[in-house]
């Protein structure tokens, strides 16, 4: 998990710096009453990724959607890819494993998986923050994670009737209805994929008081076979319902979407 250098410029993918860009308005990690002294278990929503490699490559800062299911991935910036995966939490311990997507196409595909799943190991520091290792199939620690939720952004709230709506990708590229029920259809570069994205009721709130939702999908028609498949992910609806973002996998490609209505 997280072993490769990524851009060599920071990789800073926090939603007020560039997914929702002008439209946080701040966010930060605040202090809500979710910063309490509890460390049973991380609370859902958006974190700050703080990724520091134990071979002295330069640090990263990623952002990371966590859901109320424990499912977690983590976006980071330009091409570089994501990270999906799960944590489990037992008293004041985080661990999980996760698999690394990389080299990012002009259609939002990560193509090339990691060969290996990183295993988690680490410490909940409060509801709101924790620190853990990733380490390899031979158990050799190759980064150190910081993790601090992003308060006003999380408790947004969130509803199936807010997510809904047409999301656009690039310019037209892309347009991704996502229903009032959940649904979510779209015809995803049919020009140069041919694939097409389908949903029934399949994109999910767990709490509607923390604004991410867990989403999954069958991707047909793909003229790469690799492409087609059952999808699951995590994601996220910008302060005013104007923009999604989530990442997603079948497990051998993995997908990144951002789109506004």
């Amino acid at each position: 998990m997280y072993k490769r250098t990524f851009d060599s410029g920071r990789a800073v993918t926090m939603l007020c710096a560039s997914l929702v860009l002008s439209a946080c308005g701040g966010g930060g990690s605040g202090s809500s009453s979710s910063s309490g002294g509890d460390t049973s278990t991380l609370k859902a929503g958006l974190y700050e990724a703080k990724i520091e490699y134990v071979d002295g490559k330069p640090t990263q800062n990623a952002t990371a959607f966590l859901s109320p299911t424990g499912k977690f991935a983590v976006v980071y910036g330009g091409d570089a890819g994501v990270s999906i995966g799960k944590f489990s939490f037992e008293g004041t311990r985080i661990s999980g494993t996760s698999n690394d997507y990389r080299q990012v196409g002009p259609e939002g595909f990560i193509e090339n998986k990691g060969t290996e799943e990183g295993t988690i190991n680490g410490t909940i520091r409060s509801q709101t923050s924790a620190t853990f290792s990733t380490s390899d199939s031979a158990g050799e620690v190759n980064t150190n994670v910081t993790l601090q939720r992003q308060n006003s952004l999380s408790d947004l709230g969130i509803s199936l009737k807010r997510a809904s709506g047409i999301y656009v990708k690039g310019d037209s590229e892309v347009a991704l209805t996502v229903g009032e029920d959940g649904t979510v259809d779209s015809h995803y570069y049919t020009d140069t994929t041919k694939c097409q994205l389908l949903g029934i009721e399949t994109l999910s709130v767990h709490d509607t008081s923390i604004n991410v939702f867990d989403i999954s999908y069958t991707m047909t028609l793909c003229t790469n076979e690799d492409r087609r498949g059952e999808y699951s992910g995590i994601g996220f609806v910008g302060p005013a319902g104007e923009q999604m973002v989530f990442a997603s996998h079948n497990g051998r490609v993995a997908m990144k979407f951002q789109g506004t209505e």
